[in-house]
């Protein structure tokens, strides 16, 4: 598995929003946001953005001796586009999802993005998380169903809940 996916309703979708509603659930998580670039379209509304989301502040970060002790992702933030449409049909059986935040260049187990993606299923209901391999996804509320329970390991490689 290379990246975790959320799906955002495609209706009422705002690429602004979503990096807000990605860096307060970083803050409730206690994890830093940063190196966040924003690419702005002729009339200054966000486009798309991506960033880091780590353990340590951006300055730990680039001073430790050996970033692998350091848990951290990339990820990106999506724009729709006329291909979106109808794109996750087979997954969420409605026409208004489409692949929204990637999460990528994961290097640490995927315990430290579970306690993320809790914190933002918290204020994001409609969304869905899925794993770019798998058949199946989750919902916001099978994240907070599993969050109420002990962590599960196996959460990222099969549906849990």
């Amino acid at each position: 598995m290379s990246s975790v996916i959320i799906l955002k309703k495609i209706s009422n979708y705002s690429p602004k929003q979503t990096l807000e509603n990605f860096k307060k659930a970083s803050h409730r998580a206690n994890m830093y946001c940063f190196h966040i670039t924003v690419e702005l379209d002729p009339d200054n509304n966000v486009q798309s953005a991506e960033g880091t989301l780590s353990e340590v502040d951006e300055e730990t970060l680039l001073n430790t001796g050996d970033e692998d002790t350091v848990r951290y992702f990339t990820f990106n933030i999506n724009n729709v586009v006329e291909i979106s449409y109808d794109s996750f049909t087979w997954l969420t059986e409605s026409t208004d999802y489409f692949w929204a935040l990637d999460i990528v260049n994961i290097n640490h187990e995927y315990e430290f993005i579970y306690r993320f993606v809790v914190e933002y299923f918290k204020d994001n209901p409609q969304d869905y998380l899925w794993f770019d391999d798998a058949e199946w996804c989750y919902t916001a509320e099978d994240i907070l169903q599993l969050s109420q329970r002990a962590y599960n390991p196996n959460w990222c490689s099969e549906k849990v809940i």
